[in-house]
């Protein structure tokens, strides 16, 4: 079972849109590793596809390439994989890199296990993990963002709480205690959702396809109330009348900006909502369907099956 960490509320959602998008994301822990690494040494990490994979270096540096990409990473360093593509680590461009798998490792716990490389020269340590973003807007920011996000703690003013918690991170890391290895896990998701918000709120690169459209003062609001309220019986008119829109103007721009017509993301974001419900072990009850704008089954479960591509019944299947 996936140990969920619902995101502590360190952002104010009143009247933010994107604010409130980023409160919705919850992390899902697949799996953790702890790293230790001496002298020359590579790993190649194969793609992962449904999931998103992070590095955080607490001692030493080392090189990550991602397609022609080269990033040299420092001590307090992270760097975030949001589509879970393959990419190597190494100590130095020039070495080469075994696959991760060929490598033994030591199994601390279902998630979580122990790399070590090496027995002389430099030391390198990091905690890596490939997690999935749990909610109808995870896929959208995901999707919204560029392939590699490296944020460098000595270069931004997420600095300080990112070097505290960085800090934390190692020395966790380096004890054995009982449980260290869920203190170690917990604190790299806060330092996950952290970082991506300090991103999405301050790079240029932000400035895109869902993310831009929610940094829209009108359809960043239209959006926030879809999301807020999405059994309510929206149309172009009644939604444009709310933002002070036209229902022309409104579904050219909102089409402009989300990449899809109002009402066709409307359903979409109500599915995915279902899905996410379902798959915490809701019913689908009369008030179930009502809350998603639904005022019989047969007309949520047919919705359901067209988008979703599956069964309600089946939603166990779906990866978000």
């Amino acid at each position: 079972m996936y140990r969920v960490l619902e995101v502590l509320d360190l952002m104010d959602t009143n009247d933010n849109p994107l604010g409130e998008a980023l409160h919705y994301l919850k992390l899902s822990g697949a799996f953790y590793s702890k790293s230790d690494l001496r002298g020359d040494w590579g790993i190649s990490l194969p793609s992962m596809p449904g999931t998103s994979m992070f590095h955080i270096v607490t001692a030493g540096s080392c090189v990550i390439e991602h397609g022609d990409e080269q990033i040299t990473l420092n001590a307090g360093d992270f760097v975030f994989v949001p589509k879970g593509e393959g990419h190597i680590l190494r100590s130095a461009p020039e070495v080469e890199a075994g696959d991760l798998f060929s490598y033994p490792s030591k199994k601390i716990s279902h998630c979580y296990e122990i790399l070590e490389i090496g027995a002389q020269g430099d030391k390198t340590t990091m905690l890596c993990g490939v997690v999935q973003l749990e909610h109808p807007s995870a896929n959208l920011i995901l999707n919204s963002m560029p392939p590699l996000i490296h944020l460098q703690c000595s270069k931004s003013s997420f600095s300080n709480w990112m070097s505290q918690t960085v800090r934390l991170i190692a020395a966790e890391a380096e004890q054995v205690d009982i449980g260290g290895e869920t203190v170690l896990t917990r604190l790299a998701d806060v330092l996950v959702i952290q970082a991506l918000r300090y991103w999405i709120s301050n790079d240029a690169d932000s400035d895109r396809g869902w993310l831009c459209a929610l940094k829209d003062q009108r359809i960043g609001k239209s959006l926030s109330l879809i999301h807020s309220n999405p059994g309510a019986s929206w149309t172009l008119e009644s939604l444009g009348k709310e933002i002070g829109m036209s229902r022309t103007a409104f579904a050219n721009k909102f089409k402009l900006l989300v990449g899809e017509p109002m009402l066709q993301y409307l359903t979409h974001w109500r599915m995915n909502l279902a899905a996410m419900r379902l798959k915490d072990g809701e019913k689908i009850t009369l008030e179930f369907i009502e809350e998603l704008g639904y005022k019989s089954e047969s007309s949520f479960r047919r919705t359901f099956k067209k988008v979703m591509g599956i069964n309600a019944g089946e939603v166990k299947a779906i990866k978000f």
